[in-house]
Order: C-alpha cells, then sequence, then structure tokens
C-alpha cells in the first residue's frame, strides 16, 4: 500500500506540473481565438455579401436595344423597311432610394448580427481560460495534499512504539489519502476537458501556459448607467431594432410598387416599299393601379412590423432582468471576494506549513491536523469558487451592455 501511494505521488506530481514550449497571455489568447474562429469569418462573409448587395440596389437597368429589318409591300410595290429603338426603365421616384436604404438596413443587421458573435466567441474564450486555470490550481492543490499527506504517513510509520492509537492514525492517514487521490484522478480529468474546450477555439497542437490576472475588484457599476448602456448598445436589441427599421421601410415599398417603373422608348427607321417614308417613335409605358392596388401587401408588412415592436418590447423586459440580477448577484459577489479573497492564498500556505512543523514536533495532534487541513481545502476551493462566479457574473454583464473590455473593468490591463 505504501509503495503504491508513493509511486501514485510521483506520477501525479509529473502530471500535475508539465512542462510547456509556449506561454500565452489571455489578450493573446482571445487575438488567437478570433483569427480562428470560423463562426466570425462567415459573418464577415455575410456582411461583405451585404455591402455588394447594397451597391447593386442602386444600380439602374441596363438600356434595351432593338434592331428590326423587314420587307413591305404597297400599291403593287414592294421595298425594305427597317428601324432602330432604344428603350430604358426608370424606377418609379422613391423606389431607388428605398430598395437602397433596405439594403443598408440589411447590412446593419448583419452588422448587428456579427457583433454579438464576437461578443459571445469572446467571453465564452475568457470563461473557458479561467475554468480550464482553476481546474489547474485545484489539481496542483490537492496534489500538494497528498505530499502533506504522504510525510505524515510516513511520520507516524516510523514511531519506534505502536500502539494502538498510532495504528488508527495510521488508518486515518492512509483512508484521506486514499480519497485525495480518487479526488486528484476527477480533477486531472476536469483539468484535461476544460483544455480540450479551451482549445476548440485556439486549434493548438499540446498544451501552453496560459497567463491571466486573477481578479479582485472593479469599480462599482452604476445601475442608471448600465441600464442606459444596454438600452442603446445591447447586440440583442441592435438585432431587433435593425430588423424594425427594415420591415418599415419595406412596408413604404409596398406603397410605391403598385405604380409601376417607367419605360421610356423611342425608335427610328425608314420605309421604302414606295415613297421613302423615315419615322420617329416616343413612348412611355406604365401600368394602371385599377385592379391590384398592393393593399394586402401593405398590410401585411405593417402587421409584421407590429410584431417585431412587441418582440422588442418582450426582450427589452427579458434583458432588463437579466442586468438587474446580474447587478445584485454582483454586489454579493463582491462581498464574498471581500472574505474569499485570492490574496488569501499564500496565507493558506503558511497555515499549513506551521502545522506540518508543529505536528513533527509532537506539538499538535493528528485530528487537529487533519480538521485543520480539511477547513483550509475548503477554503481553497471557495476562493476559486468565487473567482469562477465573478467571471462569469462580468461576462454576462458585459455582453448586455456591449462592452468587450473585459481587464478594462477589472483594472488589471
Amino acid at each position: 500500500m505504501y509503495l503504491y501511494q508513493k509511486t501514485f505521488l510521483l506520477l501525479c506530481t509529473a502530471f500535475a506540473f508539465p512542462l510547456f514550449s509556449q506561454d500565452l497571455k489571455l489578450n493573446q489568447i482571445l487575438e488567437l481565438a478570433e483569427k480562428k474562429a470560423d463562426l466570425i469569418l462567415a459573418g464577415q462573409k455575410k456582411v461583405e455579401e451585404a455591402e455588394y448587395l447594397k451597391r447593386k440596389a442602386g444600380k439602374y437597368k441596363n438600356p434595351n436595344l432593338s434592331l428590326d429589318y423587314g420587307r413591305r409591300r404597297a400599291s403593287n410595290e414592294s421595298g425594305p423597311e427597317y428601324s432602330v429603338g432604344i428603350s430604358q426603365d426608370f424606377y418609379y421616384p422613391g423606389k431607388r432610394d428605398l430598395k437602397i436604404k433596405i439594403a443598408d438596413d440589411n447590412e446593419k443587421y448583419l452588422l448587428a448580427e456579427l457583433e454579438q458573435s464576437k461578443l459571445e466567441y469572446r467571453f465564452s474564450v475568457i470563461k473557458l481560460v479561467y475554468s480550464y486555470l482553476i481546474a489547474t490550481e485545484k489539481a496542483a492543490h490537492v496534489n500538494d495534499r497528498i505530499k502533506r499527506i504522504s510525510r505524515i504517513e510516513s511520520l507516524i510509520e516510523k514511531k519506534v512504539f505502536v500502539s494502538p492509537e498510532s495504528r488508527v492514525e495510521l488508518f486515518l492517514v492512509q483512508n484521506r489519502l486514499l480519497n485525495l487521490q480518487k479526488h486528484l484522478i476527477v480533477l486531472e480529468k476536469n483539468k484535461s476537458i476544460e483544455w480540450e474546450k479551451l482549445n476548440f477555439f485556439l486549434e493548438l497542437k499540446s498544451e501552453v501556459l496560459i497567463i491571466s490576472p486573477w481578479l479582485k475588484s472593479h469599480t462599482p457599476f452604476k445601475k442608471d448607467l448600465l441600464l442606459a448602456e444596454m438600452f442603446e448598445r445591447n447586440p440583442i436589441l441592435r438585432l431587433s431594432k435593425s430588423k424594425i427599421q427594415q420591415w418599415k421601410d419595406e412596408t413604404e415599398l409596398a406603397k410605391l410598387d403598385k405604380f409601376s417603373d417607367i419605360k421610356l422608348q423611342g425608335s427610328l427607321g425608314e420605309d421604302k416599299s414606295g415613297v421613302a417614308n423615315r419615322f420617329f417613335d416616343l413612348g412611355v409605358t406604365f401600368a394602371i393601379p385599377s385592379l391590384d392596388t398592393n393593399e394586402d401587401v401593405v398590410k401585411s408588412l405593417q402587421a409584421k412590423t407590429n410584431s417585431e415592436n412587441y418582440l422588442l418590447n418582450h426582450q427589452i423586459k427579458i434583458l432588463t432582468t437579466r442586468l438587474n440580477s446580474s447587478l445584485i448577484e454582483n454586489e454579493s459577489i463582491h462581498k464574498s471576494l471581500d472574505r474569499f479573497s485570492i490574496g488569501m492564498i499564500p496565507s493558506i500556505e503558511q497555515k499549513l506549513n506551521f502545522a506540518d512543523n508543529e505536528f513533527s514536533k509532537g506539538r499538535i495532534g493528528l485530528i487537529s491536523y487533519l480538521e485543520l487541513e480539511t477547513q483550509l481545502h475548503e477554503t481553497h476551493e471557495a476562493i476559486y469558487d468565487y473567482q469562477m462566479q465573478f467571471v462569469e457574473n462580468l461576462t454576462e454583464i458585459l455582453f448586455l451592455t456591449n462592452n468587450p473590455d473585459f481587464l478594462g473593468v477589472v483594472n488589471v490591463k
């Protein structure tokens, strides 16, 4: 049993502290992830496509050229007849501008969609970075616990006189080691899984050393200011507003669609079937809106616009509730961070070293040592759990207000 534990300890140490050939800071990771983001690249191409369609929407149709040739017979005389004609379609006044505006609305919608994708992508990577870092810290901490408890086991085994109490203490320590080894296996698995999730965005061949600051505090949020920023900049609301504007412009275009485009045409020709006659024609063609006034289409688009307005109001209520809830949670997390600051980690190490030293000198009993070790472990877990809660809460608030500057908000640039 003892040999197995020592071997396991060496293996755990090797896996807990891998050698990295590269290190990346958070900003570098975010830049790398965005460059390799197929979803973002696809969104950029959609915007590019919309830009070309907007250019196309403002162009006039090509003119039509016609050439006619034939023979005409009149009064027993025949001769050739030929003509050349040209026609040009013109938009009904106002239609061209509306078509350009609708294409512009579509481009703005896709830009808002791209902006939302970038924010979601960015904050997903940030959360995964901290999930991976925290999983690494927890695994390293449990690995350190195993080493400490193994030293306690060695001290007990070296006792000259083995009493029943010493044997029970040894059993307690060995059982604690077994549970810690089991826990470490789970933590190492979690760490590997978190890396795989993060590497989905990075596409690296092996793990790298990630450097990102632990969070301490940020400038207190002002609720009214955040709500105003959310109403103005939130990508979800911008998507809805862009779509509403597009439907409004579609409605205005539908009102004009009852008037057809205007065609101007002219032709020049000559008839030589008798006395040579030359002719010149000019004409205009347009539809009379007497049977179909397009009112049904207009009313349909108006109903669609009203529907989108109701959905926008619903989204505003949902997002307002999300932001208010996140701000309440933010205050609670801040109180917890004051008590479970990342700055407590060195003091945990100092307390454990003190307990190690005192136990080796026989000044404290095993039960007291194990109880302190357990409580300090729980504190260590809580510190990093609050770090993750803080990251998740902060990214939610920043997403709702369309603020990509994560490090700037937590004052760790």
